[in-house]
């Protein structure tokens, strides 16, 4: 753990546990509120896995920087997606967090709500400038993953918003080819329909 004063250990676990009174005690101690642990988290992350959203707000007050990333390319945000933590993700991006952040396996903070089901925080990102049709290292776009998972409701949120339906990941398939694989027979009728629309404006 890389830090320079006793009370920033300290402040890791009050993070962990969601302690508000030792996470203010800390860091009016002096804490360090971006100091990293041997994986290159920060609390901020620990606050963000655990859904600890008022300890985050504290730390983001105190000059915690969002965008940190940890070895593993994940931020607080990541680590909020990943865990369905909404409250976090709200925090986070009413903060100005970069939304478009890729992890080592090329998935963005949508990426993973999209492969969790978790149409708020998608709704959230997106609203936030979320890149609805950047794809992952396969080639997979939200909407891919979206299908995959069986997540309708994403799904239809990503076509009203837009998301690229003809895109084809790299085993060349589209939202469409999912769909009718996965039996999602309703959702390969909509696209079929939104891409018979886009052709006629096209036309």
């Amino acid at each position: 753990m890389v830090m320079s004063n006793p009370f920033t250990e300290q402040l890791f676990k009050a993070c962990e546990q969601g302690s508000i009174e030792n996470v203010l005690l800390f860091i009016d101690k002096g804490a360090e509120v971006n100091a990293t642990d041997s994986n290159g988290s920060t609390p901020l992350m620990y606050a963000a896995m655990n859904g600890f959203t008022d300890t985050a707000r504290i730390l983001i007050d105190s000059g915690a920087d969002c965008n940190i990333k940890n070895k593993q390319g994940l931020t607080a945000l990541t680590y909020a997606c990943w865990n369905k933590h909404a409250g976090i993700i709200r925090l986070l991006t009413s903060r100005g967090v970069e939304v478009n952040v890729k992890d080592s396996n090329g998935d963005t903070p949508l990426m993973h709500s999209c492969k969790n089901g978790q149409v708020e925080a998608a709704n959230l990102l997106i609203g936030s400038g979320a890149d609805i049709n950047l794809p992952d290292r396969q080639g997979d776009t939200p909407l891919i993953c979206a299908v995959a998972g069986k997540y309708v409701g994403i799904a239809n949120l990503l076509i009203a918003r837009g998301a690229d339906i003809t895109a084809k990941n790299n085993h060349g398939k589209t939202a469409i080819d999912i769909a009718a694989e996965k039996g999602l027979a309703r959702l390969v009728n909509d696209l079929k329909f939104k891409l018979q629309e886009l052709q006629r404006k096209q036309a």
